[in-house]
């Protein structure tokens, strides 16, 4: 089974260079901007030559791969683990899903993962010491998952500590970076497509900082109904809470419009 270990602070200097990647995080607004800062900054802490990462749902019969981002990554891996139905096989995402708390594989750890198919393919194309870890969405129906490989490092309880503090930073960035996929000059994002003008305005102000109690005077509704359309935004955008909508909305300049 997969090693797993006590999850001790980090030291302080180490501390310091994590706050300085969350903070380099937020500048991360596309694709190549996660791709750059996961080759550049990640690696004075957690050294790696691949990596893959993106949006997976799981549920009873598997993984269902949404988004894939990788960097480094064997070709013809995600081919050689994706079932008839298209369905991916893993057994460290199933393990993740269970436990929801970082997976870190040694080299000697694949073969009582139980699954012989991924254990040929993960050592047949050179993978060893992986360190993985994920945040679901609200809903809990998906999440944003992070797979680091062919690290320099045996992982242990200091990779999992790394871990625990970067992800959920990570999973924000990565979030921009597919949904900046979805946008042009004159092409609104999937998930702007999806509010109805009501849920529109409701956001601008929700990013104007106003109370559900102050929109529904501005907008002249109940603060019951604002409440709820506040919720039915939160679900649409995929996101944890109020600043993360803003978050999106100032990504595409929804509050000038």
């Amino acid at each position: 089974m997969p090693y797993t270990a006590p999850c001790p602070q980090p030291e302080a200097s180490t501390l310091l260079r994590v706050i300085a990647l969350q903070q380099a995080l937020e500048d991360v607004a596309t694709q190549s901007d996660f791709l750059a800062w996961a080759t550049g900054p990640l690696q004075a802490v957690l050294p790696h030559a691949s990596m893959a990462c993106g949006v997976l749902r799981t549920d009873r019969e598997g993984v269902v791969l949404r988004r894939v981002l990788q960097q480094g990554w064997p070709p013809g891996y995600f081919d050689a683990l994706t079932l008839e139905g298209g369905r991916f096989r893993s057994p460290v995402i199933g393990r993740w899903a269970l436990q929801r708390k970082p997976q870190l594989v040694r080299a000697q750890d694949t073969a009582s993962l139980g699954d012989t198919r991924w254990h040929e393919v993960f050592h047949d194309m050179g993978l060893h010491n992986m360190a993985a870890h994920g945040v679901l969405d609200h809903s809990s129906r998906s999440a944003s998952y992070f797979c680091l490989s062919r690290m320099e490092d045996t992982p242990g309880e200091q990779t999992e500590a790394l871990l625990r503090l970067l992800t959920p930073h990570m999973a924000l960035a990565l979030q921009r970076a597919l949904f900046a996929e979805d946008m042009g000059e004159d092409k609104q994002p999937a998930w702007l497509e999806r509010l109805t003008e009501r849920e529109r305005v409701v956001l601008h102000w929700m990013c104007q900082g106003k109370t559900n109690w102050e929109i529904a005077r501005i907008c002249g509704r109940s603060e019951h109904t604002i409440k709820n359309q506040v919720e039915s935004v939160r679900q649409k955008l995929h996101v944890s809470n109020r600043t993360q909508a803003c978050a999106m909305a100032s990504d595409v300049r929804l509050l000038t419009q």
